[in-house]
């Protein structure tokens, strides 16, 4: 009987067609993708990062209750999903690590939606609307531009910083000196003491910061609209669409307004700020 040789560049050819067909049942992307929706829902419990530094929209009172906008909004998107939430401190810098590194699902944490962020994460739609200006001690300054070369004050990693760097030089102004704080604390007490002539970050972080003090106050308009998102790891498609649809369903069954009212328009709220944007709606 007569045996076939095949020659070897044929062999190879050959070889190298099994291990690409091998390899082509599903990107690594997609896999993963399916892989993480999958595995929240088989657990049934959502671990949402969430801050507790940053009232009104996310604190713990004296009593030692954890509260908040972001709170009530975290629990209410894990209600609409039907899962159990297990909410993890998380501050200005581990917010986007904590999901880089697998340790949370999400972060809702009062995150400006910008494109060094979502270079690192993706994230949901717009949740939150508002802006940057400055607390001043009262009746040192009237606008922000007077501002414009004098040493403020800004969180460590805010989305404030460049903002004002690139409104300043817009503006034609110097190179802004900007203070760095790890506390926000650490900043307020900096601004009262006279270390830094104002503190750039959310306006609604400086309103909370500054409520019943007669010797601060905000300054109007701002150099940087917030439009904050929700945190998701990257290339989670399907996940953020959950993230999405529980978002838009809260919002058409006024959930979401229930949540906003009870800490910034209703009877009650101690930091008044209108609802400053419209939640994006896809149709069915």
């Amino acid at each position: 009987m007569r045996k076939h040789v095949f020659p070897l560049t044929v062999v190879l050819f050959l070889t190298a067609l099994l291990l690409n067909a091998c390899q082509i049942v599903a990107p690594p992307s997609a896999r993963a993708d399916r892989s993480l929706a999958a595995e929240i829902a088989a657990r049934g419990v959502v671990r949402i990062g969430v801050r507790n530094d940053n009232p009104p929209l996310s604190f713990v009172t004296e009593d030692g209750e954890w509260v908040g906008f972001d709170v009530d909004l975290a629990n209410a998107i894990a209600e609409q999903m039907n899962l159990e939430p297990e909410l993890t401190v998380v501050d200005g810098a581990t917010r986007i690590s904590f999901l880089q590194e697998g340790r949370v699902d999400m972060s809702i944490a009062s995150m400006n939606h910008t494109r060094k962020r979502d270079n690192a994460i993706d994230f949901s739609i717009t949740y939150f609307w508002d802006n940057q200006s400055f607390l001043v001690r009262t009746a040192g300054y009237t606008a922000i531009d007077e501002l414009m070369g004098r040493k403020v004050a800004a969180n460590a990693g805010s989305s404030a910083i460049p903002s004002w760097i690139a409104y300043s030089a817009a503006q034609g102004g110097p190179t802004p000196e900007i203070v760095e704080f790890g506390d926000k604390l650490a900043a307020m007490q900096a601004l009262r003491d006279g270390a830094v002539e104002g503190y750039t970050e959310d306006n609604i972080t400086l309103l909370a910061l500054a409520a019943a003090d007669p010797d601060l106050e905000l300054l109007p308009g701002g150099h940087n609209p917030v439009q904050f998102g929700i945190g998701v790891p990257n290339d989670q498609s399907a996940w953020r669409d959950q993230v999405n649809y529980a978002l838009q369903d809260l919002w058409k069954s006024g959930a979401y307004k229930e949540i906003y009212d009870r800490w910034f328009e209703g009877p009650d709220a101690v930091i008044k700020l209108p609802l400053g944007g419209q939640m994006e709606i896809w149709p069915e």
